[in-house]
Protein backbone atom coordinates (compact mmCIF):
# COMPACT_ATOMS: atom_id res chain seq x y z
CA UNK A 1 0.00 0.00 0.00
CA UNK A 2 0.88 3.20 -1.07
CA UNK A 3 1.11 6.01 1.81
CA UNK A 4 2.04 9.83 2.28
CA UNK A 5 4.69 10.43 4.73
CA UNK A 6 4.12 13.96 5.91
CA UNK A 7 5.40 16.47 8.84
CA UNK A 8 3.80 18.09 11.44
CA UNK A 9 5.27 21.38 13.14
CA UNK A 10 4.43 23.04 16.23
CA UNK A 11 5.34 26.57 16.86
CA UNK A 12 8.39 25.60 18.77
CA UNK A 13 9.55 24.36 15.47
CA UNK A 14 10.00 20.73 16.60
CA UNK A 15 8.68 18.39 14.58
CA UNK A 16 7.30 14.84 14.06
CA UNK A 17 6.13 12.71 10.78
CA UNK A 18 3.42 10.56 10.39
CA UNK A 19 2.03 8.55 7.68
CA UNK A 20 -1.18 8.64 5.93
CA UNK A 21 -3.10 6.62 3.68
CA UNK A 22 -2.87 7.29 0.03
CA UNK A 23 -6.76 7.37 -0.11
CA UNK A 24 -7.04 11.49 -0.65
CA UNK A 25 -9.41 12.81 -3.29
CA UNK A 26 -7.58 15.63 -3.51
CA UNK A 27 -4.86 18.59 -1.48
CA UNK A 28 -6.06 21.92 -0.39
CA UNK A 29 -4.77 24.33 1.25
CA UNK A 30 -8.32 26.78 1.76
CA UNK A 31 -8.58 26.68 5.81
CA UNK A 32 -11.53 28.25 7.62
CA UNK A 33 -11.19 28.29 10.99
CA UNK A 34 -14.87 27.96 13.01
CA UNK A 35 -15.85 25.99 15.82
CA UNK A 36 -17.92 23.10 14.78
CA UNK A 37 -19.23 19.32 16.67
CA UNK A 38 -16.72 17.25 17.97
CA UNK A 39 -12.94 17.88 17.86
CA UNK A 40 -12.63 19.16 14.52
CA UNK A 41 -11.38 22.75 13.85
CA UNK A 42 -12.85 23.86 11.11
CA UNK A 43 -13.86 23.92 7.42
CA UNK A 44 -11.29 23.21 4.49
CA UNK A 45 -12.65 24.15 0.66
CA UNK A 46 -12.42 21.53 -1.88
CA UNK A 47 -14.41 21.70 -5.01
CA UNK A 48 -17.11 23.67 -3.43
CA UNK A 49 -17.54 21.65 -0.43
CA UNK A 50 -16.62 21.90 2.77
CA UNK A 51 -14.74 19.06 5.00
CA UNK A 52 -14.67 19.06 8.71
CA UNK A 53 -10.64 19.29 9.47
CA UNK A 54 -8.27 17.65 11.99
CA UNK A 55 -5.19 16.93 12.73
CA UNK A 56 -2.95 14.70 15.03
CA UNK A 57 -4.55 14.97 18.78
CA UNK A 58 -1.59 16.70 20.79
CA UNK A 59 -1.19 19.61 23.34
CA UNK A 60 0.85 20.92 21.04
CA UNK A 61 -0.13 23.58 18.21
CA UNK A 62 0.40 22.82 14.73
CA UNK A 63 1.24 24.96 12.50
CA UNK A 64 -0.77 23.80 9.30
CA UNK A 65 -0.62 24.36 6.17
CA UNK A 66 -1.60 21.48 3.34
CA UNK A 67 -4.99 19.24 4.26
CA UNK A 68 -5.32 16.23 2.64
CA UNK A 69 -8.98 15.59 1.27
CA UNK A 70 -10.80 12.08 2.49
CA UNK A 71 -14.30 11.18 1.64
CA UNK A 72 -16.06 12.82 4.77
CA UNK A 73 -12.92 14.62 6.23
CA UNK A 74 -9.62 16.82 5.95
CA UNK A 75 -6.28 15.60 7.52
CA UNK A 76 -4.01 19.17 8.39
CA UNK A 77 -0.10 18.48 7.97
CA UNK A 78 2.60 21.09 7.86
CA UNK A 79 4.53 19.84 4.69
CA UNK A 80 4.24 16.74 2.76
CA UNK A 81 7.72 14.54 2.44
CA UNK A 82 6.80 12.04 -0.02
CA UNK A 83 4.45 9.17 -1.14
CA UNK A 84 6.04 6.14 -0.66
CA UNK A 85 4.97 2.15 -1.17
CA UNK A 86 5.28 0.31 1.83
CA UNK A 87 5.17 -3.52 1.89
CA UNK A 88 6.20 -4.39 5.60
CA UNK A 89 3.64 -2.32 8.29
CA UNK A 90 3.99 -3.74 12.11
CA UNK A 91 0.65 -3.67 14.02
CA UNK A 92 0.20 -3.03 17.56
CA UNK A 93 -1.00 -6.27 19.70
CA UNK A 94 -4.19 -5.89 22.04
CA UNK A 95 -0.93 -5.91 25.12
CA UNK A 96 0.45 -3.00 24.01
CA UNK A 97 -2.73 -0.56 23.30
CA UNK A 98 -3.59 -1.37 26.71
CA UNK A 99 -0.16 -0.92 28.21
CA UNK A 100 -0.22 2.76 25.80
CA UNK A 101 -4.02 3.96 24.83
CA UNK A 102 -3.08 6.59 23.57
CA UNK A 103 -1.67 4.17 20.41
CA UNK A 104 -4.83 3.74 19.50
CA UNK A 105 -5.17 6.35 17.30
CA UNK A 106 -2.30 4.70 15.12
CA UNK A 107 -3.30 2.03 13.24
CA UNK A 108 0.49 0.40 13.36
CA UNK A 109 3.93 1.62 12.18
CA UNK A 110 6.69 0.96 9.63
CA UNK A 111 10.50 1.51 9.50
CA UNK A 112 11.62 4.60 6.97
CA UNK A 113 15.18 5.62 6.66
CA UNK A 114 16.09 4.37 9.71
CA UNK A 115 13.03 6.11 11.74
CA UNK A 116 9.64 4.64 12.87
CA UNK A 117 6.85 6.12 10.89
CA UNK A 118 3.58 5.72 12.80
CA UNK A 119 0.00 5.13 11.23
CA UNK A 120 -2.99 7.06 11.47
CA UNK A 121 -5.86 5.17 11.86
CA UNK A 122 -8.02 6.77 9.10
CA UNK A 123 -11.25 4.22 9.54
CA UNK A 124 -11.25 5.18 13.30
CA UNK A 125 -12.35 8.52 12.42
CA UNK A 126 -15.05 6.79 9.85
CA UNK A 127 -16.15 5.21 12.49
CA UNK A 128 -16.67 8.39 14.94
CA UNK A 129 -17.61 10.75 12.52
CA UNK A 130 -21.54 11.95 11.83
CA UNK A 131 -22.93 10.92 8.54
CA UNK A 132 -23.33 13.65 6.02
CA UNK A 133 -21.00 15.64 7.64
CA UNK A 134 -19.78 17.25 3.87
CA UNK A 135 -21.41 20.23 3.46
CA UNK A 136 -21.77 22.30 0.10
CA UNK A 137 -19.72 25.59 0.77
CA UNK A 138 -23.41 27.92 1.24
CA UNK A 139 -23.27 31.34 -0.89
CA UNK A 140 -22.09 34.07 1.11
CA UNK A 141 -23.66 37.76 1.14
CA UNK A 142 -20.86 40.29 -0.45
CA UNK A 143 -20.47 41.72 3.14
CA UNK A 144 -19.86 38.27 5.03
CA UNK A 145 -15.48 37.43 4.55
CA UNK A 146 -13.80 33.92 5.80
CA UNK A 147 -11.08 33.83 7.22
CA UNK A 148 -9.45 31.98 4.45
CA UNK A 149 -5.62 31.26 4.52
CA UNK A 150 -4.35 31.46 0.59
CA UNK A 151 -0.77 30.77 0.43
CA UNK A 152 0.72 32.66 -2.46
CA UNK A 153 4.36 31.78 -2.55
CA UNK A 154 6.55 28.34 -2.02
CA UNK A 155 9.11 28.56 -0.18
CA UNK A 156 12.14 26.17 -0.98
CA UNK A 157 15.02 25.55 1.88
CA UNK A 158 14.35 28.12 3.94
CA UNK A 159 16.63 30.01 1.06
CA UNK A 160 14.57 31.28 -1.65
CA UNK A 161 11.08 31.83 -2.79
CA UNK A 162 9.12 31.67 -6.08
CA UNK A 163 5.20 32.97 -6.57
CA UNK A 164 3.13 30.26 -6.74
CA UNK A 165 2.31 31.25 -10.23
CA UNK A 166 5.98 30.70 -11.83
CA UNK A 167 5.70 26.78 -10.61
CA UNK A 168 5.39 25.02 -13.86
CA UNK A 169 6.05 21.56 -11.70
CA UNK A 170 7.67 19.76 -8.81
CA UNK A 171 9.67 16.61 -9.98
CA UNK A 172 11.45 13.90 -8.35
CA UNK A 173 15.43 13.83 -8.83
CA UNK A 174 15.36 11.09 -11.03
CA UNK A 175 15.84 13.46 -14.27
CA UNK A 176 18.63 15.61 -12.29
CA UNK A 177 21.35 15.10 -14.89
CA UNK A 178 24.74 16.63 -12.82
CA UNK A 179 26.40 19.13 -15.00
CA UNK A 180 28.80 21.77 -13.06
CA UNK A 181 29.08 25.03 -14.32
CA UNK A 182 29.03 29.08 -14.00
CA UNK A 183 26.21 29.14 -11.29
CA UNK A 184 24.40 26.01 -12.29
CA UNK A 185 24.77 22.64 -10.94
CA UNK A 186 23.50 21.23 -13.75
CA UNK A 187 20.32 20.45 -15.92
CA UNK A 188 16.76 18.65 -16.35
CA UNK A 189 14.49 17.86 -19.30
CA UNK A 190 11.21 18.15 -18.86
CA UNK A 191 8.16 18.29 -21.11
CA UNK A 192 11.20 18.66 -24.21
CA UNK A 193 12.75 21.65 -22.50
CA UNK A 194 15.83 22.44 -20.86
CA UNK A 195 16.28 23.94 -17.76
CA UNK A 196 19.16 24.92 -15.78
CA UNK A 197 19.24 23.75 -11.93
CA UNK A 198 20.75 25.54 -9.18
CA UNK A 199 20.94 23.25 -5.90
CA UNK A 200 19.64 24.44 -2.09
CA UNK A 201 19.92 21.66 -0.55
CA UNK A 202 22.68 18.50 -0.27
CA UNK A 203 19.82 15.80 0.60
CA UNK A 204 17.77 16.98 -2.34
CA UNK A 205 13.85 15.12 -2.91
CA UNK A 206 12.41 17.13 -5.18
CA UNK A 207 13.24 19.15 -8.51
CA UNK A 208 10.97 22.41 -8.46
CA UNK A 209 10.60 23.65 -12.08
CA UNK A 210 10.04 27.35 -12.31
CA UNK A 211 9.46 29.29 -15.73
CA UNK A 212 13.62 30.22 -16.17
CA UNK A 213 15.31 27.57 -13.90
CA UNK A 214 14.66 24.70 -11.21
CA UNK A 215 15.93 24.19 -8.11
CA UNK A 216 16.83 20.75 -6.86
CA UNK A 217 15.90 21.16 -3.23
CA UNK A 218 14.84 18.87 -0.11
CA UNK A 219 12.19 21.08 1.68
CA UNK A 220 9.26 22.99 0.20
CA UNK A 221 6.41 24.58 1.97
CA UNK A 222 3.64 26.80 1.27
CA UNK A 223 2.93 30.29 2.50
CA UNK A 224 1.38 33.53 2.48
CA UNK A 225 3.34 36.59 2.27
CA UNK A 226 4.04 40.04 1.18
CA UNK A 227 5.62 41.06 -2.03
CA UNK A 228 8.10 43.98 -1.91
CA UNK A 229 10.23 45.56 -4.25
CA UNK A 230 14.17 45.73 -3.08
CA UNK A 231 17.13 46.91 -4.92
CA UNK A 232 16.03 46.06 -8.26
CA UNK A 233 14.94 42.33 -7.22
CA UNK A 234 11.36 41.37 -5.88
CA UNK A 235 11.43 40.04 -1.79
CA UNK A 236 8.71 37.94 -0.02
CA UNK A 237 8.06 39.59 3.20
CA UNK A 238 6.21 36.77 5.92
CA UNK A 239 6.15 36.00 9.82
CA UNK A 240 9.80 37.12 10.41
CA UNK A 241 11.64 35.68 7.48
CA UNK A 242 12.75 38.29 4.43
CA UNK A 243 13.54 36.00 1.18
CA UNK A 244 14.37 36.95 -2.50
CA UNK A 245 12.07 35.83 -5.37
CA UNK A 246 13.72 33.81 -8.01
CA UNK A 247 11.91 35.55 -10.69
Amino acid sequence: MKYYICELVDNNNESIKIALEDKIIGVSSEFIKKNIEGNFLGYVKFKDHLYPALTLPDKKEFILKIFLIYKSFAFGVTNIIKNEKIDKIEKFNKETLELFPHLKIFSGYFEYNNEEIFIFNIDKVYDEIPENIVVKTPIKKKEEKEHVIKPNAYVIDNKISILKNNIISIIDTSGFCPFKSDEYDGFVEYKNKIYNVKKTSDNPKWIVISKKMALLSEKIEFEYGEIFDSEDKKVLKFKDKTLPILE
